[in-house]
């Protein structure tokens, strides 16, 4: 197999590259962060946070240590290049071997319920330990059609399936991206956010409500309360932080594709909206700013006010950015874009929990 003898020489490779030495600062922050609690216990996680550095660590700059390769490695074919690019789509989870043949070995990941055929860069016989029924915790990168195992992976009997089923669980619940790769738990999950939103707007009229932030956690509870009556299930349990309880005033918006969200300080957004003129202030140009810029903060509450009218919403950003003649019909997204990239990377992903058997299980014990 042509692909996977090429794959063998260049996955080496870039590991040798990603550790020489030129990003030993960023490598070394990178362990800092997957060994806080402690030294690694045994190969497979010591490996881990290099594999990850390798493939999917962000620089400074915003790209990844594939693309700089890439940048330094200008004589490689368009085939490797396609095939390193597709290294930066890893699979992490608990996978169960379902069958082995020749060099290659199926996996059943709990994580995504779909199933793999991967092969090894270790050689044809690195999958002879393996039998049908034991499991396998690591990463997985594209081959083709098929899958690399990447990086030092954990192998374990089947006797450890109680153990590893809440592992599945946990990785699911808190990376729910990685459960999203099933088009079917995809389509569940965004079912069923679609029925939250209309148990929220039923509860409060509409999709957007505004509050002081003391009362969210007593208005909140009730949409729950509302919500749990309506579709049974488990009652969620949602902590509100402890600023979003101190602000004076907070947005509670439901959105269609972005979910549930707290937004703070928003009686005061929406007031610069409504005056423009006090986009001169220092502390409303600094809300704005904070909205614009923060790229944890979604653009649902800037898109929405700016909506409402364009004409002042031109006149907000024209006085924030120093830019006369900003219009916002012509240049809003490419604004949010450069200021929020990771928001427009991909397809906007259900913010409600996926449902797998392994979370099924791990909650039903």
């Amino acid at each position: 197999m042509e692909l996977l003898a090429r794959a063998r020489e260049l996955k080496p490779d870039l590991v040798h590259y990603a550790t020489e030495g030129r990003f030993a600062r960023e490598l070394t922050a990178v362990l800092d962060r997957f060994y806080a609690d402690g030294p690694a216990g045994d190969e497979a996680t010591a490996f881990l946070p290099i594999d990850y550095f390798a493939h999917q660590h962000r620089l400074a700059g915003g790209d990844t240590i594939i693309d700089r390769y890439l940048g330094d490695h200008p004589g490689l074919g368009a085939d490797d290049r396609r095939l390193l690019r597709s290294w930066k789509e890893v699979v992490e989870g608990v996978f169960e071997v379902t069958g082995r043949h020749g060099p290659s070995v199926r996996l059943f990941n709990l994580v995504d319920e779909l199933t793999y055929r991967a092969y090894s860069n270790l050689g044809d016989h690195a999958f002879e330990p393996l039998s049908k029924g034991m499991y396998v915790v690591g990463r997985l990168i594209p081959l083709g059609p098929d899958w690399l195992i990447s990086a030092t992976p954990s192998v374990h009997t089947e006797q450890a399936r109680d153990t590893l089923v809440p592992v599945a669980a946990h990785v699911a619940l808190d990376n729910p991206a990685y459960a999203f790769r099933n088009p079917f738990i995809l389509a569940e999950a965004r079912r069923a956010q679609a029925e939250h939103r209309r148990c929220f707007m039923a509860h409060f009229g509409a999709d957007e409500v505004v509050m002081p932030g003391a009362q969210v956690a007593e208005r909140l509870g009730g949409y729950l309360d509302h919500q749990h009556e309506q579709l049974g299930g488990r009652r969620e349990d949602l902590e509100v932080p402890e600023h979003v309880a101190r602000a004076e005033t907070v947005a509670l918006i439901f959105d269609e594709h972005d979910g549930l969200g707290y937004y703070t300080d928003f009686g005061r957004l929406a007031e610069i909206f409504e005056r423009p003129e006090l986009a001169i202030r220092r502390e409303s140009r600094e809300l704005l700013t904070a909205y614009l810029k923060g790229e944890a903060v979604s653009p649902v509450p800037l898109v929405r006010l700016a909506e409402r009218d364009h004409a002042k919403a031109d006149r907000v950003f024209a006085r924030l950015l120093g830019r006369s003649g900003f219009a916002w019909a012509r240049s809003g997204q490419a604004l949010l874009r450069t200021h929020k990239p990771g928001y427009f990377e991909g397809p906007r992903l259900p913010t409600v929990a996926p449902m797998t058997r392994a979370i099924a299980e791990h909650l039903a014990s």
